[in-house]
């Protein structure tokens, strides 16, 4: 029992350092200010080995009385918007960096997110076995029944809301339909191993852009067309949830973006 205790304290010490972290990454994605930026400038660079096109955007806003212009990094698997294009974006005069909205994105926000929801799990479990200790046997597979209910009712909810966001994102415009050719999957590795990403081609703005998005495999032949989102705010493109994706009907194959 007293190593079961050490494990909850310390998993339970890990999930308030998650929080405590998620919410500090959280308020500096969202310090500065707001401002009308003006895409300046769209340069495009030639295609790498695997056909991918690095973008590179140039904004200009006026910021206390000055017109300032941020040249952004280049970035891959985006859609960029037309040049004169007017965005709402975060100025951070600090640190000089420009911001997508809602509030940017972060690479280590996902990582913190899991490291809590994986110790606050542990943290159930643990105190769920700490009470089947002290419980009768007839009472375990009850509980374990309860916790397994419990669990399947926050998957739910979750993918219940992830597709309400993605239908409220649709009606209001902010994710923009595209569609796009099925060009198959490529095999890519990372230190989890190796895994297929899907491969689409699409037509935008007069130039061909191609992006690998998700992982695993998708339920399409080669040349079927397939609509995914762009969002404005970025320029990302995501695939539709898969419930509204098992809805949607590839359209007749051989036709290119």
């Amino acid at each position: 029992m007293g190593e079961l205790l050490s494990l909850i304290a310390a998993a339970a010490g890990v999930m308030i350092l998650m929080l405590a972290a998620i919410l500090l990454v959280r308020r500096r994605m969202q310090r500065g200010e707001l401002v009308q930026a003006t895409v300046h400038r769209v340069d495009l660079e030639d295609p790498d080995a695997c056909g991918a096109v690095s973008v590179m955007l140039t904004y200009t806003f006026l910021w206390q009385g000055q017109t300032l212009e941020i040249r952004q990094r280049p970035r891959r698997g985006i859609l960029p918007p037309r040049e004169g294009e007017r965005q709402e974006m975060r100025w951070d005069a600090a640190s000089r960096r420009l911001r997508e909205l809602p509030s940017g994105r972060s690479l280590v926000m996902p990582i913190l997110i899991y490291a809590f929801v994986f110790s606050a799990l542990t943290v159930a479990a643990g105190f769920a076995v700490a009470f089947v200790q002290s419980m009768a046997v007839t009472w375990i597979f009850p509980v374990f029944a309860l916790e397994a209910a419990g669990f399947l009712a926050v998957v739910l909810w979750i993918t219940r809301r992830k597709n309400r966001t993605f239908q409220k994102q649709v009606e209001s415009g902010i994710l923009q339909p595209v569609r796009a050719e099925f060009q198959g999957c490529v095999r890519r590795t990372d230190d989890d191993g190796s895994f297929n990403v899907p491969v689409y081609q699409c037509l935008w703005n007069g130039q061909t852009f191609r992006l690998e998005i998700g992982r695993g495999r998708r339920p399409y032949r080669l040349g079927d067309m397939v609509t995914l989102y762009r969002d404005r705010r970025d320029g990302s493109v995501v695939e539709a949830p898969r419930s509204a994706a098992r809805r949607a009907r590839p359209s007749e194959r051989g036709v290119h973006a």
